[in-house]
């Protein structure tokens, strides 16, 4: 396809290396690898089928991957990597893949990583490619609990990058005392210094939590309870903004003292501002994961392959959560990460306790004219 047909939004996908802690639009493509040993063949052996053509396209969040494998990666197989943390919330980036994924145009992508509702969706709509059982020896390694999910029964679209948990995010200097329920971030204490998540889900299944409602099993009118709250709040000025990613700059720096926050964003902005902390509240918190998966049009299936593949060996997802401390669903990767970090590996944020598991909440799987409704109901609240 002519690169003027790629979608507009869409960042290039540059070929220079940069800092991880940088946010949204930070790129973390390294120079080319190493090229492949390519020794004579006996006769009687067959050529191992020739890669196409790089580089490798991939699009995920910001703050969710080590500096190491990048490189690692390209050294090993010598396919050229371009890595982009373009993806800051959801739906703001399938919509700028949609249309083009609709007419079965290249989006200038091999391997995209998105929540497990919007994965459901890409693979309803047809937009997702197959995984390569024959390219993928290391499927052995996906974690029992992840193996078999509504959204993609068996797995054959998708794989878990990583699981995370949504939660709060504060620093205990700021605020003055300890956060330990969802209703804290109501406290006119904080006034104009929180944030909520446009994730519906996140926000509206921590609000339903801090109101006594469980999001696994919720109702239109458990839904339109939270909404009434945030709106409240909203109007009043208590929340500062709805953020996808973004608002951990504003968190690190002080200019919001609590905010809905990622698990693993705040455990690697504590490597540099150490006195930021998560909580899982008293209420509970969210579960989730985030899937790699590889659109319909790429022609580079097999180098997402090999990448997805590279991923599920543990000693490499624990070198990526040495990084971005999430929970790896690769069996074997925390023995892996003990090798490396044996404090990280007993940290909660990436190996929860069996208290911590017992307090977190899965959003119930929504019809689409539930996601329609629940999303328009959502929009008004945060006055989207």
């Amino acid at each position: 396809m002519n690169s003027t047909d790629r979608p507009d939004d869409l960042p290039p996908t540059p070929d220079h290396s940069i800092n991880r802690r940088q946010f949204v639009g930070r790129t973390a493509a390294a120079a080319g690898g190493l090229a492949l040993g390519s020794g004579l063949l006996a006769a009687c052996q067959k050529k191992a089928p020739a890669l196409s053509t790089g580089p490798l396209r991939i699009s995920n969040w910001p703050l969710y991957i080590d500096k190491q494998t990048v490189p690692d990666f390209q050294k090993a197989t010598g396919i050229t990597v371009q890595y982009t943390e373009d993806v800051n919330d959801n739906n703001e980036f399938f919509a700028k893949i949609e249309e083009p994924l609709k007419r079965g145009q290249s989006i200038d992508r091999d391997v995209v990583v998105l929540t497990d509702w919007m994965a459901g969706k890409m693979i309803r709509l047809g937009y997702v490619a197959p995984l390569d059982d024959t390219k993928f020896p290391n499927r052995g390694n996906v974690a029992e609990s992840v193996r078999n999910v509504d959204f993609d029964p068996g797995r054959k679209y998708t794989v878990p990058w990583v699981s995370g948990m949504t939660g709060i995010g504060y620093n205990p200097k700021k605020t003055g005392r300890e956060i330990t329920s969802i209703n804290d971030i109501f406290d006119p204490k904080f006034k104009g210094k929180v944030t909520m998540l446009t994730e519906m889900r996140d926000t509206f299944g921590l609000v339903m939590l801090g109101l006594g409602k469980d999001p696994t099993h919720c109702t239109v009118d458990d839904v339109k309870a939270a909404a009434a709250k945030i709106k409240q709040a909203r109007l009043s000025g208590q929340i500062r903004s709805f953020t996808g990613n973004d608002y951990a700059d504003d968190l690190a720096s002080g200019n919001i003292l609590i905010a809905f926050a990622w698990s693993g964003d705040i455990q690697g902005l504590a490597a540099d501002n150490p006195d930021l902390k998560w909580v899982a509240p008293k209420e509970g918190a969210m579960m989730y994961s985030d899937n790699m998966m590889i659109p319909k049009t790429s022609d580079r299936q097999d180098l997402a392959m090999a990448w997805i593949n590279w991923c599920y060996d543990p000693a490499h997802s624990a070198q990526i959560v040495s990084g971005a401390p999430y929970i790896s669903d690769v069996n074997g990767a925390m023995a892996e990460l003990a090798k490396r970090d044996s404090t990280l590996a007993k940290s909660d944020l990436v190996n929860p306790p069996a208290d911590l598991m017992a307090r977190l909440h899965m959003f119930r799987t929504l019809s689409d004219d539930e996601d329609s409704e629940f999303n328009r109901i959502f929009q008004d609240a945060i006055g989207a």
